[in-house]
């Protein structure tokens, strides 16, 4: 089964389009939708709940308060497991439930910057073998738009310096949420990280998650991504300064604590 956790705040203009682009795309596909409202101010809550009239594979799941990306991710995540294993309990008869393929999560913006068409990609990257796969503005292919020049260097700069401090083989773009995860690694992170794997209350979280999962797969792969932001629709909710602050935690984290899932790549 392919899980989609949509972490979303205040995203009700863009949310319409991004969850019928994903039904169009996935129509194929065994899938669920789980959208996570982070306490949004506007009517994202109703537009889910709208959409799941007539969906029965679109899930809600609601923060009364806002509590940022990583905590979002962490309830999507949550969620999923707690549905995939009452799906297995599903009797055998009930062929409805039937799947083929590895369970999977793909994580992805709600602002509908990120094309729902790669979905299918990272979906049969999975089904092929691979463990982790990020979608990369960085691989011969990859292309980013509309971005400001301080977004794009914090983007890059981020890349460059994690690479350097805590290399992944295989991995150039580090801060990137729209990637694939076979279902199985994000488990045994919750085992052993506790159900609240991302700690970092910042757009730093998805650097944090993919250190902490990355080490679990066995192999981890990139795909061309092509990032249209000026499609995005209200004002970005990243705050450059506390996402840099939380970079440098992390790495201060990492080097003190030395967390014992991380294989370095080099020493």
């Amino acid at each position: 089964m392919l899980y989609i956790v949509l972490p979303a705040y205040n995203e009700d203009e863009a949310l319409p389009d991004l969850l019928e682009d994903i039904e169009q795309n996935c129509a194929p596909i065994p899938h669920q939708i789980v959208v996570v409202n982070d306490g949004s101010t506007d009517r994202t809550l109703d537009v889910v709940h709208q959409y799941s009239l007539t969906h029965k594979n679109v899930h809600k799941v609601n923060h009364i308060q806002n509590q940022g990306l990583g905590a979002a991710l962490n309830s999507g995540f949550q969620y999923v497991l707690n549905l995939n294993q009452d799906q297995g309990n599903v009797p055998e008869n009930r062929v409805d439930m039937k799947q083929e393929g590895p369970d999977m999560v793909i994580t992805m913006d709600s602002d509908n910057t990120q094309p729902a068409d790669h979905i299918p990609l990272l979906y049969e990257k999975i089904c092929s073998g691979a463990d982790l796969v990020i979608a990369s503005r960085y691989v011969q292919g990859g292309e980013q738009h509309g971005l400001s020049l301080g977004r794009r260097v914090l983007s890059w700069g981020a890349g460059r310096v994690m690479h350097y401090f805590v290399p992944i083989t295989g991995v150039r773009d580090y801060s990137c949420g729209y990637r694939a995860y076979r279902l199985s690694i994000l488990a045994e992170g919750a085992r052993l990280y506790g159900p609240d794997i991302i700690k970092s209350r910042n757009f730093s979280g998805m650097v944090e998650l993919l250190l902490k999962v990355a080490p679990l797969a066995e192999q981890v792969t990139e795909v061309p991504l092509k990032l249209h932001y000026e499609l995005k629709k209200g004002a970005s909710k990243m705050r450059i300064i506390a996402t840099i602050w939380g970079y440098v935690q992390l790495i201060y984290q990492i080097k003190r604590q030395r967390w014992s899932t991380v294989k370095w790549a080099e020493e």
